[in-house]
Order: C-alpha cells, then structure tokens, then sequence
C-alpha cells in the first residue's frame, strides 16, 4: 500500500497491526521486556487508502516519490493550526514545508482535509 500510494518500496521497519486498524512501526532490539505494543504510531489502515500519523509521515517523506504536497509557510501554519487547506489532489497525501513534514490529509479535489489530533495543534 506504501508503494501504491507513496512510491516507497523499502522502508528498514517491522509493521504491525493492532485495534482499530492501527498499525505500528518498529525495529526488533533483542531485549524482552513486557509491552503495551511495539513501536510507534506508524498510520491506519482505512477503507480507502492508508492514512499515514505525523510520525509516519516523517518516517516515509524522504522516500515518497509520490503523494506529497508542498505548501508555503501561511498554508503550513494554517495546518498545524488544524485547518483544512486548498489543494486539487486526491486520495491522502503527505503534507510537505520546506523540509518538514507535517502529515497527512486527503484531498477531494478541492480541499485536502486535515487530520492533526486536536492536542497537537497549535495556537499563533
């Protein structure tokens, strides 16, 4: 699905799924230690496409050759604010400033809507 949607065809992780068709990114270490779920929030699985976390969008954004949108500073601010933005692409994308990148949304064609969890937002 990474490939489909994102060009990226060799990522160094471990990938599972957990609830909610989490799924999680991790590299094994060798050490046993009791946990809650391996890794990190990596994206979730939809019925649509996959939408990729912030995490996963950085993890991923140097390798996509494709999907990713690249805004200016005022679009940038407005997403972190949780604003949706103008954009005329399709299916879920990884949002790009300069060389951050800061998530995933999915376009309509029109307007590419913003999936920034309501505690990661920022006031300016």
């Amino acid at each position: 699905m990474l490939k489909e949607q994102f060009g990226v065809e060799n990522i160094d992780l471990l990938f599972k799924k957990m609830g909610k068709n989490r799924i999680y990114a991790y590299k094994p270490c060798g050490v046993e230690i009791e946990e809650k779920h391996s890794g990190i929030y990596f994206g979730t699985m939809e019925r649509d496409g996959f939408r990729l976390s912030i995490e996963g969008s950085y993890i991923i954004g140097k390798e996509a050759k494709k999907g990713v949108v690249e805004i200016n500073k005022e679009q940038a601010f407005s997403w972190m604010e949780g604003k949706d933005i103008e954009g005329d692409v399709k299916g879920y994308v990884i949002l790009k400033w300069g060389d951050y990148f800061l998530g995933c949304g999915k376009g309509n064609g029109r307007v590419i809507r913003n999936f920034v969890p309501k505690n990661r937002r920022i006031k300016l």
